[in-house]
């Protein structure tokens, strides 16, 4: 699990998703890794949920995995 600063999702993601994403980077930023850990499960479902709901493209979920470090 990290954060890679370089790369940038795409505006207009659903405002859900923006919201946790800024949450998780929070948690980063602070070094509070109990929390980024914790946060860090809840977003890799809602990222999952939301494309299964044809609310992201696989594009979205392939950035978000590489910006997220999730396999």
């Amino acid at each position: 699990m990290y954060v890679d600063e370089r790369i940038s999702l795409r505006d207009g993601l659903p405002d859900g998703l923006q919201r946790d994403f800024k949450i998780l980077q929070e948690y980063y930023d602070t070094d509070d890794w109990f929390m980024f850990d914790t946060v860090f499960e809840e977003v890799e479902a809602s990222v999952k949920a939301h494309y299964l709901a044809g609310k992201i493209s696989i594009d979205d979920l392939n950035c978000i995995f590489k910006k997220y470090g999730i396999s």
